[in-house]
């Protein structure tokens, strides 16, 4: 795994055998003066994804109980490995370490299972649980991720 962000790995490796511009810089001052709200919510989701999830999935299976029925154990995985993932991706200020790392692999295994469908719907709780739980600044960090799996997900419900 990478210790920096995507951007910033792309920034030093240009830069090789020179100083970086003062425009190349500011991807280095924003990843800085970003960190302790990105911080603050790779915490919040480290300590409370647990329950959040749980609350997401019972919800889900209000809705889908032979999905839950099913495949309870894998949803529970699957949406505590993408949080996971999440809360990474936002820790490293990375969007791309996001889709790299988890979007193809949760495609592969969503699209295999055909419950893309019943998933978006269970993503969709999960995002309600988040911001019931944590706080606005988390959520504008959080919401592109959720929205771009739910996005995925429903792409493929359509076909």
């Amino acid at each position: 795994m990478h210790t920096i962000n995507h951007t910033l790995e792309e920034k030093v490796l240009e830069s090789e055998g020179r100083y970086l511009k003062t425009q190349e810089l500011q991807s280095l001052e924003q990843f800085a003066q970003s960190y302790a709200a990105r911080l603050e919510t790779y915490q919040n989701l480290g300590e409370k994804s647990p329950e959040m999830v749980l609350n997401a999935l019972k919800l889900f299976g209000q809705e889908y109980p032979d999905v839950m029925a099913k495949a309870g154990k894998r949803c529970h995985y699957d949406m505590t490995s993408v949080l996971r993932y999440i809360a990474l991706s936002i820790l490293r200020d990375d969007e791309v370490f996001f889709i790299e790392e988890l979007m193809s692999w949760l495609d592969t295994v969503l699209v295999a299972y055909k419950r893309n469908h019943h998933c978006a719907s269970a993503y969709q709780h999960l995002m309600n649980e988040l911001k019931a739980a944590l706080p606005a600044s988390n959520i504008d960090l959080i919401r592109p991720y959720i929205d771009s799996v739910i996005t995925q997900l429903q792409s493929h419900a359509k076909q």
